[in-house]
């Protein structure tokens, strides 16, 4: 009577983990696919517990319903023991199975064939009434081998098997070894079910299945960070704002002194003047610092295959070690479940990678380089995980920290060292930073060392033009219509939002941002003031032209520089505005809406 209120009790709780588990949304990993078959399985034998023991108490024992029950007894043994030896497997390799899929289908229903052909006896002791036969022994075969297997798995994995997936692992074998020393004490006990229904309740909290209230917090988190990034770069312009035009008027008037004095106040008028335009310098690079991410780096993306991509690392290296003549392995464990084609900035990720294995083979004399790279896929996005070994000198743990300090940004110069083939490792970790990605390194002096890259890019689906046909539809419904300033004349900003309230406005003091934006975005037209420090609007229109020639430009001319007028529309720009006449000539942007 004990085991069977205990059944009851598991089966309750087991159907309330079944309502909780498949009532939330879900990873869709291929062990949270085995853990829901893995709940099912562990109900369902609940369920044939309970009923078994009513039916070998109330009817004949060898009636055709008893016997189809201990058969579907045995049935459940070997699904839950084949379920958790897959996963086990799963978590263990981490390789998938989809294309085993049809082979495991196979294998089981040979199996559950096997085990209904075979016969089944009952006998009946003092203590309790218990099933054997050719079918039971078959059983007891199966789960032999299932748990040779899932201790190899535990052996092979013994350094992992402090990971919270491996706990329920641990569990079973606890549970199972307490259930045998219970039953010989009790054999009218039969635990086995009960003590499996705690590890498929343990396994509940090791699987990967976030929140997604979390999810959608972060989301939100993401937009706060976003208007935060905004509000400071404003905030940063607007003080650089207002003292560039004490520093231009310090300039001026040393200037004035200069021409009109001699002797040591002519040089300490030069002294001001330079150290004024020293300052107005200064500036305009904490003005730049506030857009660090986007003006310094230019982040390209792009579809690519992920076969060409890293079969052409892989070709490359081979060629670089064949040109070094060393005795060094080239290993290459690329894993299959990685998507065809991903979204990203793969010339950086390609340049990264190949300088890390570069300066690899730089200083590895003898023994081995290898790349794997396995993925993480979920939500449209794939995690890439990209480990890069070697069997060198290694690295000095103080390199290593310097390697890794997060407090330098991008400098100009290693900007200029980005268009170069091969990058520094520095400089390779400040990429993927930038690129939203982490850069780990673990390493021993003269043991080798081993550098484990993550990044997250895009999945690209064949079913992507049907996403975009309805992105596409959606922007016909809503005015998605924009322009682009780039100006710094905040008055002008404000008469342009108000006298185009429907139109998305852009602007950026800064070229450089306004243009990696055209890259990527659909732009009405473009309006450029001709008040810009450092960037002259011919400069910038070369740029725009050579990224999308038919877009309109438009110049924002002072009055007393109208003259200009026609050289500007003659150097390219199809129309002027005339900054005093704004309101006036608005319509010269509106032609273009």
């Amino acid at each position: 009577m004990v085991e069977v209120i205990l059944s009851i009790c598991s089966l309750m709780y087991i159907l309330i983990f079944i309502v909780v588990y498949f009532g939330k949304k879900r990873i869709e990993l291929e062990e949270n696919k085995v853990y829901s078959m893995l709940l099912i399985t562990t109900a369902c034998g609940l369920i044939i517990d309970i009923a078994g023991y009513f039916s070998f108490k109330l009817l004949d024992m060898e009636c055709v319903i008893n016997l189809l029950v201990a058969k579907l007894y045995l049935i459940y043994y070997f699904t839950w023991g084949y379920l958790i030896t897959i996963y086990t497997n799963i978590i263990s390799f981490k390789k998938s199975i989809k294309h085993l899929k049809r082979q495991i289908i196979l294998l089981y229903l040979s199996i559950c064939g096997i085990i209904l052909l075979l016969p089944i006896h009952f006998e009946t002791t003092k203590y309790a009434m218990y099933s054997y036969g050719p079918s039971v022994n078959f059983v007891y075969i199966i789960s032999t081998v299932f748990i040779t297997i899932m201790l190899a798995c535990l052996a092979i994995q013994r350094k992992s098997i402090k990971q919270r997936k491996y706990i329920p692992l641990l569990a079973l074998i606890i549970a199972g070894s307490l259930t045998v020393l219970i039953q010989k004490i009790c054999p009218e006990l039969l635990l086995i079910t009960f003590a499996e229904s705690i590890v498929t309740t343990i396994m509940y909290f090791t699987i990967e299945n976030p929140d997604m209230q979390m999810v959608e917090e972060l989301s939100v988190n993401k937009k706060l960070t976003e208007q935060n990034f905004e509000e400071k770069t404003n905030f940063i312009f607007k003080i650089s704002q207002e003292l560039k035009q004490p520093l231009q008027d310090i300039s001026k008037i040393s200037k004035n002194i200069y021409e009109t004095t001699d002797g040591e106040t002519k040089e300490q008028a030069k002294m001001i003047n330079y150290s004024s335009k020293q300052l107005y310098k200064y500036v305009n690079n904490a003005l730049d610092i506030s857009s660090m991410d986007i003006k310094n780096l230019k982040i390209v993306e792009g579809v690519y295959s992920t076969k060409n991509f890293f079969e052409e690392i892989r070709l490359r290296i081979k060629n670089e070690l064949k040109q070094q003549n060393k005795e060094v392995e080239l290993r290459y464990n690329i894993s299959n479940n990685i998507p065809e084609y991903l979204s990203g900035d793969n010339t950086k990720l390609k340049q990264v990678i190949t300088s890390v294995i570069m300066n690899s083979i730089k200083y590895t004399e003898k023994g081995f380089i290898e790349l794997s790279v396995d993925s993480i896929v979920r939500y449209g996005m794939c995690r890439l995980l990209i480990e890069i070994s070697d069997s060198g000198r290694g690295i000095e743990l103080e390199k290593i920290n310097e390697i890794l300090s997060v407090s330098k940004e991008i400098t100009n110069e290693e900007v200029e060292k980005i268009d170069k083939l091969h990058i520094t490792l520095p400089l390779a970790h400040k990429i993927i930073k930038a690129l939203n990605g982490s850069f780990l390194i673990k390493s021993e002096t003269n043991k080798g060392t081993n550098i484990l890259i993550a990044i997250d890019q895009k999945i690209e689906d064949k079913s992507k033009n049907k996403t975009q046909s309805l992105e596409n539809y959606s922007k016909k419904i809503v005015n998605d219509k924009k322009i682009m300033m780039i100006t710094n004349d905040i008055k002008i900003i404000k008469l342009t939002k108000q006298l185009l309230e429907n139109i998305d406005i852009l602007t950026s003091p800064f070229a450089k941002d306004c243009i990696e934006k055209i890259k990527k975005e659909n732009f009405e037209c473009l309006v450029i003031d001709e008040d810009l420090n450092e960037e002259s609007g011919l400069n910038i229109i070369k740029e725009v032209k050579k990224i999308n020639k038919n877009l309109p430009s438009i110049m924002l001319v002072n009055k007393k520089n109208e003259f200009l007028v026609k050289h500007y529309i003659e150097d390219g720009f199809d129309n002027v505005i005339i900054k005093e006449n704004y309101e006036k000539e608005i319509n010269k942007i509106k032609k273009y809406l």
